[in-house]
């Protein structure tokens, strides 16, 4: 994950600066951000990613800056931008990123890099915010969720499934790393099969299904479409456990949601249990969560094989 993050944080900067001078000849800041870069990621590939591992790299950073902070100010506020991303993307200094991410703004105003860094920072506060509304849902009501389709006949909405043990696991057909969870999610719920814990997929319209066809299936303006292309879709990728469209977002910003897959468990009392888990996480992680719970109600826990 850490590897994912560095090429799309750290290049943010860098992408930028070339697509901006892709006319011209690329400036030598290019080249020299472009090294830098390199030699973060066979660092960060090796386990070396902390500040102290990555030390020479931000030195570089540093040293990038002040050669055009006087000649070239997008230069060196695009370095500084990648520099933040560093730190936020890889080292996990979010205080750090945004104090670097200011002096983007302070030191190099009007550029198109204090654009950026005012962007992160906005979404950096919202990843906070949805943070905290994900962890003040723990032990409180689960916000309710009103299905508009359900490949379980009769299930209309969240309420419906109180007194079991509720999995949701938050997805699309879009997100590659949601349908590569598919294995775990399938054995999950083959695990609790007769038990009562309902294993169920969100999602919402999203305006095209992927993964039927070699292009993506447009629906935009077909939504009826779209909840029964889910039939298939469902038979196609062997999906064992009940999928809803939910009225809400999948990105539901009620259950703090900023990325999926994001799974919630709920329990029979209609309580949040745990938020932001990951359905492609080993078995035990999760049946270890969802045992407690059970015995917690006196329901039957499955027996172990």
């Amino acid at each position: 994950m850490k590897i994912r993050s560095l090429l799309a944080g750290l290049a943010l900067g860098f992408l930028i600066l070339v697509r901006a001078t892709a006319q011209d000849a690329q400036p030598p800041v290019v080249a020299e951000l472009q090294a830098v870069i390199s030699q973060v990621i066979t660092k960060a590939r090796a386990g070396q990613d902390s500040a102290a591992d990555l030390a020479p790299e931000i030195a570089a950073f540093d040293a990038i800056v002040a050669k055009y902070r006087d000649n070239d100010a997008g230069a060196a506020a695009e370095a500084l931008l990648v520099k933040a991303s560093l730190f936020a993307q890889v080292i996990n200094d979010e205080p750090a990123a945004r104090t670097i991410l200011a002096q983007v703004q302070a030191d190099f105003p009007g550029t198109e890099a204090a654009q950026n860094a005012e962007k992160i920072i906005a979404g950096l506060d919202r990843a906070a915010a949805a943070e905290a509304a994900a962890a003040a849902l723990v032990g409180a009501a689960a916000p309710e969720l009103d299905f508009i389709w359900s490949s379980k006949e009769g299930l209309a909405n969240l309420s419906d499934l109180r007194g079991q043990v509720v999995v949701l696991d938050f997805w699309a057909t879009w997100c590659g790393p949601c349908v590569s969870s598919f294995p775990q999610v399938r054995e999950l719920t083959a695990h609790y099969a007769g038990s009562p814990v309902a294993v169920v997929g969100v999602t919402s319209l999203q305006g095209a299904v992927m993964g039927l066809e070699a292009k993506p299936i447009n629906t935009k303006c077909d939504p009826e479409r779209e909840m029964a292309l889910m039939k298939d879709y469902m038979k196609a990728k062997d999906i064992t456990w009940t999928v809803v469209f939910s009225e809400q977002p999948v990105f539901n910003e009620d259950y703090g949601i900023q990325g999926i897959p994001y799974v919630a468990i709920i329990a029979p009392d209609g309580t949040v249990r745990h938020t932001g888990l990951h359905p492609a996480s080993p078995l035990a992680e999760k049946t270890e969560k969802i045992d407690a719970i059970l015995r917690e109600f006196k329901l039957p826990v499955p027996a172990k094989g």
